[in-house]
């Protein structure tokens, strides 16, 4: 009968491209395409994804709105330069000598302070940061290998079921 034909099989994922996924974790292999197995995806997963994003990106900002941001920058940086300066020659002249020594002990520690404590702790958060990011990239290849495995398990069992099912239809 002409009703119980079966669906088409689905485009096959190759083994190759698991295994390779799975035990690379993202590194390139020689001969493989980690992506391959998404090309192949019946439903285009892959592409729907990217053109949903696609549609999200913001517009990107206009030059001259940028090029006037950084006009602005570049003229509070150089106000604030001018004005230190200005203080600094208006009230170093008029120290008094026993002020200037703490003066210049209170720079020293400023400057050992700001370059050794904030900058350490910068260091250790941008180490954090990109610790994190490794973390979440190295979770991603996992959980896509393992839904890369359970499709190919997925592929061979629907194999096996068509090869018991069709037979038995025509007997």
């Amino acid at each position: 009968p002409r009703g119980l034909r079966p669906s088409p099989a689905p485009p096959l994922i190759d083994k190759k491209v698991v295994d390779g996924i799975s035990r690379g974790r993202g590194e390139a292999v020689e001969g493989i395409d980690p992506f391959d197995a998404w090309r192949r995806d019946p439903r285009g997963a892959v592409v729907k994804a990217l053109e949903r994003h696609d549609e999200k990106a913001p517009k990107p900002v206009p030059d001259y709105i940028v090029s006037s941001g950084l006009a602005v920058v570049y003229g509070f940086v150089a106000i604030n330069g001018l004005a230190f300066v200005a203080v600094i020659s208006v009230y170093g002249t008029f120290l008094p000598p026993e002020a200037i020594w703490p003066t210049y002990a209170a720079t020293i520690i400023g400057m050992m302070v700001n370059m050794g404590l904030f900058e350490s702790v910068k260091c250790v958060v941008i180490a954090c940061l990109a610790m994190v990011n490794d973390e979440t990239e190295r979770r991603q290849r996992d959980l896509h290998a393992k839904e890369m495995r359970m499709r190919l398990k997925k592929q061979r069992l629907e194999q096996k079921t068509r090869r018991l099912v069709i037979p038995s239809l025509f007997r």
